[in-house]
């Protein structure tokens, strides 16, 4: 998975959610509504490509995106990849090519497989010639029998990128370590260990390395509520707070190279940009970005207040309580974005640029995705 993949998937993604919201989507249910939006939950595993959701009815949808020039057994491993989702989704589905580069008609062969083998699942499946810009609904969402997966209730609204706010790399780093060294998995208690430790011992650090300063009687719940979503979101801790193999590849990294180096910030950019989905986020900023007005970029506030407006047109993010305390979903992200080197500078100081926004480094941003660093 690198940034082509990624940025495939996102026009696929635009595509099929704009079908659903304007009421144009024939290969849908009567319960994905005109009110879907992207999916803004947390899958640990397996992770669809695409999901959406409708708060409607509840219903979701994950679907499985191939690109194109894969061997045959890739797309075929997408029709598996699909049924596994309905563990977790009430429908699911497959975008792959029409034809292999040798030019089998894949798209024909698993629409063979799922009318004969897989009929009564509610799949559906869409394929694209050379572009993904039109794609062809080759098989059509039949309803679900029996009842579909239970959900965890949601308190509030999500993301579908990673909520990443206080935390550092160095902290990061440190968490990691804590966590690691539990005997049980208990992200509280490491969390506690890490506050007393840390952030009251005056040990913790910024960014920039400088040490953090915190009051004797702040409030850590907060902070350990944002540094469990950001780390799980980011795939570096699972849902019971474990460490995951993506983790312990970072914490060896940092081990090794120390937290402020080169290769840890690359991982770690990379976790952030693919399993925090961040790469996603900046994909769809881009592309909003360039429908809005010139006096929508006049200054930060009023860009941000746009873009979110936008955001939410599309479906992208879902409206925003009246009770929450921030006006914009986007507050923090850029300021993350910027530490992690992936924004041009206007200034030392300043990375917005009136009249555009902000102005993403792709040569940095795909330099980390496929670093060597990196897992696959």
């Amino acid at each position: 998975m690198g940034f082509e993949h990624n940025s495939m998937a996102l026009d696929v993604s635009s595509q099929l959610l704009g079908q659903l919201r304007g009421g144009q989507a024939g290969w849908a249910t009567p319960r994905l509504t005109d009110k879907c939006i992207l999916w803004q939950g947390i899958a640990d595993w397996p992770r669809p490509d695409i999901a959406f959701e409708d708060p409607q009815t509840g219903a979701t949808l994950a679907l499985e995106f191939k690109p194109p020039n894969q061997p045959k057994r890739e797309y075929v491993t997408g029709v598996g990849q699909m049924l596994t989702y309905l563990r977790d989704f009430e429908f699911a589905g497959l975008v792959l090519p029409q034809k292999t580069t040798d030019g089998f008609r894949i798209s024909d062969y698993v629409k063979g497989v799922i009318q004969n083998d897989l009929n009564g699942l509610p799949l559906a499946l869409f394929s694209y010639d050379k572009s993904v810009s039109n794609l062809l609904a080759e098989r059509n969402l039949s309803p679900r029998v029996g009842p579909p997966p239970v959900r965890p209730p949601r308190k509030g609204r999500g993301t579908f990128w990673a909520y990443w706010r206080d935390l550092s790399n160095y902290e990061v780093f440190s968490l990691l370590r804590i966590i690691d060294a539990r005997s049980k998995p208990d992200f509280g208690a490491a969390f506690r260990k890490f506050w007393k430790t840390d952030i009251l011992g005056k040990k913790a650090r910024t960014w920039e390395g400088v040490l953090r300063r915190k009051a004797a009687n702040a409030k850590s719940n907060p902070e350990r509520i944002n540094a469990f979503y950001a780390l799980r979101h980011s795939g570096l801790i699972n849902s019971q707070g474990e460490i995951t193999l993506a983790g312990l590849e970072l914490l060896h990294v940092g081990k090794i190279y120390g937290p402020d180096s080169v290769a840890f910030l690359t991982l770690l950019g990379r976790q952030i940009l693919l399993d925090g989905q961040h790469l996603d986020l900046i994909l769809w900023v881009e592309k909003e970005s360039s429908a809005l007005g010139q006096q929508d970029k006049d200054t930060s506030k009023k860009y941000l207040a746009a873009l979110d407006a936008k955001l939410v047109a599309e479906g992208v993010i879902p409206p925003r309580q009246k009770s929450a305390p921030k006006a914009n979903f986007i507050r923090d992200e850029p300021k993350l974005w910027n530490k992690l080197g992936l924004l041009h500078k206007r200034t030392a100081a300043d990375y917005f640029f009136p009249g555009q926004g902000y102005r993403f480094d792709w040569r940095r941003i795909i330099s980390i995705i496929e670093s060597d660093e990196a897992p696959d």
